[in-house]
């Protein structure tokens, strides 16, 4: 696997517990887009309520691929996540998930966080995350 394709990966489990707030974010930007004021005055609109208009958003929100890219790489991530072993789920959620995180891959086996060798934590990192970027189409051929 290439060097970025690993980083991209790490960027996406880093953004992961923030994940729904960017998908909310997204949503509330396709519902209530930011309008221009119209320098036309009195020209051409009409002044009734466009009733179409709900119906052009559920479209839009369903149909965004920013938003649908986010929701698959919350799915992913949280699918691969669920399927790995104990001690992969906890070197992921100290790496990867906590915001401020105490450890490093080397720490988590030196403090026992872990029992596991250091050789074999960093197969088990490098597995979840080869994994995820099968899962994602990352991989390179």
């Amino acid at each position: 696997m290439r060097k970025s394709t690993f980083h991209k990966i790490e960027d996406i489990l880093r953004d992961y517990p923030r994940m729904d707030d960017y998908i909310k974010q997204r949503e509330e930007e396709l519902r209530y887009p930011m309008q221009t004021d119209d320098d036309n005055v009195g020209g051409g609109r009409s002044n009734y309520p466009d009733r179409d208009q709900p119906v052009r958003t559920l479209i839009t929100i369903d149909e965004d691929r920013r938003l649908n890219g986010l929701k698959r790489e919350q799915r992913i991530i949280k699918q691969c996540f669920n399927t790995s072993d104990k001690d992969t789920r906890i070197i992921i959620t100290e790496l990867y998930f906590n915001r401020h995180p105490r450890y490093t891959l080397r720490g988590l086996v030196t403090m026992q966080v872990v029992m596991v060798s250091r050789n074999r934590a960093y197969q088990l990192r490098n597995g979840f995350i080869k994994e995820c970027a099968d899962q994602l189409g990352l991989i390179d051929l």
